[in-house]
């Protein structure tokens, strides 16, 4: 990947291009396909048992590689999730033809729905962020109208020197129009 410097809101110089969106299809890249799969195995491992922890659910997640090897995670234990559910049954959801319900779901229309959320979410993080900044700004230049509790001692030095400059500017002009 090239390093380009790219300017951001601050006008100074980012190094790299940051985290960059990755198209969702099969990688051709035999190398990166298993590097990617390892990466985001780890993650799918720590959500599913941040999930466990979190709201005290049972937990299993069961994937083969792409090298066809088999990895699972489970809370408290796969197999103590797997017999659960072999015992109690799927839920009456779960009981469907996943070959009609595929073919009544059109993947395309549903990546491309995917593809459309996650460019409005990316215009509203910009914007978000930008509001921020804006907001920032504001609160720089309208210092007076912050309450003092929330003012650290660097801010109340500055704009005690600004308030004393103001008043020596006062005085001079008031002197002139004398």
């Amino acid at each position: 990947m090239e390093s380009n410097n790219m300017p951001d809101l601050n006008g100074v110089a980012k190094k790299t291009k940051g985290r960059q969106k990755i198209e969702m299809k099969k990688m051709r890249n035999e190398s990166n396909l298993r590097v990617t799969f390892s990466k985001r195995r780890t993650g799918v491992f720590k959500t599913a048992s941040e999930l466990a922890t979190l709201c005290g659910v049972d937990v299993a997640v069961i994937m083969f590689s792409p090298g066809n090897r088999v990895f699972s995670f489970g809370s408290p234990s796969v197999d103590s999730v797997v017999q659960r559910y072999k015992t109690q049954g799927p839920p009456p959801l779960l009981t469907l033809d996943l070959n009609k319900v595929h073919s009544t779901v059109d993947e395309v229309e549903l990546h491309t729905h995917l593809h459309c959320l996650s460019n409005q979410i990316a215009i509203e993080k910009k914007r978000t962020k930008d509001l921020n900044h804006l907001a920032k700004a504001a609160e720089d230049q309208f210092w007076w109208a912050r309450p003092i509790e929330s003012m650290t001692d660097s801010q109340l030095d500055k704009y005690k020197k600004m308030l004393e400059e103001f008043k020596r500017q006062l005085k001079e002009k008031r002197g002139n129009l004398n």
